[in-house]
């Protein structure tokens, strides 16, 4: 008996035509509603941010330029993004073990974990907890560097052995139940300001979701990525640090503000100005294509009016 649910290609197609009233049709678009697939490409960029906020399409080829864009942008951003987060965690590593003259994890947890920060007492055994959750799952699966240190006779485990296996939300966690001395000491060894210091595992947080999206091939363009509110502060210092005038807003609404919180980091940590200044000339060419190839109603959309503005002020202040 035959699926009432299964459309072939040329029925999703004109399916799309008769219910959106998106023009669709020939080989060239078949052929990528094929390749993008029609729950994952279709229907998951026919909106920007929530499903109640569809892009104005007027043919498939603007929603191909837009699933183009999306793609060479997660292109752009992998690599920095994961030497961000090398970067971070290995400062973050001199100080703690500077901090606690111990490389052992109970050392850390007793001489820089107060258990006074976020969810008090509860909050600090959570943090722990978790941690021996990762261990003890990294041990189950072979890893080589966890089974090396519990399998040896006094089964210590360093602290940069956890850091290696922790995600990256997990180590914004970590970093929030360190005391205000050692957060200050990670916030100048990144190249931060002092007095930004109890934002440390904030800008973690914030960049935590756009590198698990780009890392996982989520869909970026629109920020829909984004699973908790980000700390007011946050956007403030990005203003204050980078000089954006009065009438510009960082919101974390548009892609082009993660890609100032990207170069915020990168040149905190003293990355190569060649590398980032590289990052937006090769954003702001992503850009002008897709305007180059759908309308301005949809590129407002999807990049928003004040992207050209942020990326000058980045270059500048870069």
């Amino acid at each position: 008996m035959a699926d009432s649910n299964y459309k072939s290609l040329n029925a999703l197609m004109r399916h799309v035509r008769q219910t959106s009233g998106i023009s669709i049709a020939g080989s060239a678009d078949k052929r990528t509603l094929a390749q993008v697939g029609y729950f994952h490409g279709y229907k998951g960029y026919r909106y920007a941010g929530h499903v109640a906020k569809r892009i104005p399409y007027a043919t498939f080829a603007e929603l191909r330029a837009v699933i183009r864009f999306d793609t060479q942008l997660k292109g752009l951003l992998y690599p920095m993004l994961m030497n961000l987060e090398m970067t971070m965690k290995n400062l973050a590593l001199v100080e703690i073990l500077d901090a606690a003259d111990s490389s052992r994890l109970n050392d850390v947890y007793s001489r820089l974990m107060p258990g006074t920060k976020r969810g008090k007492r509860a909050g600090k055994l959570e943090v722990i907890h978790q941690s021996n959750e990762v261990l003890l799952r990294s041990y189950k699966r072979n890893n080589a560097i966890v089974r090396h240190y519990y399998d040896s006779p006094d089964e210590v485990v360093p602290v940069w052995a956890l850091l290696e296996v922790i995600t990256l939300g997990h180590f914004a966690r970590f970093l929030e139940q360190l005391c205000d001395p050692v957060l200050t000491d990670i916030a100048e060894r990144w190249g931060m300001q002092r007095r930004d210091a109890e934002l440390v595992p904030h800008l973690v947080f914030a960049l935590t979701d756009l590198r698990n999206c780009v890392a996982h091939n989520g869909t970026a363009f629109d920020t829909r990525f984004r699973t908790a509110s980000i700390r007011r502060q946050v956007p403030g210092l990005l203003v204050r640090e980078i000089g954006f005038p009065p009438t510009v807003k960082v919101t974390f609404e548009t892609i082009t503000d993660y890609l100032t919180l990207v170069v915020y980091l990168a040149c905190c940590f003293g990355f190569p100005k060649r590398d980032v200044r590289a990052l937006l000339r090769q954003y702001a060419i992503l850009a002008d294509d897709l305007r180059a190839n759908v309308p301005l109603s949809v590129f407002d959309t999807i990049v928003h009016t004040d992207h050209r503005a942020k990326l000058r002020q980045l270059e500048q202040w870069v």
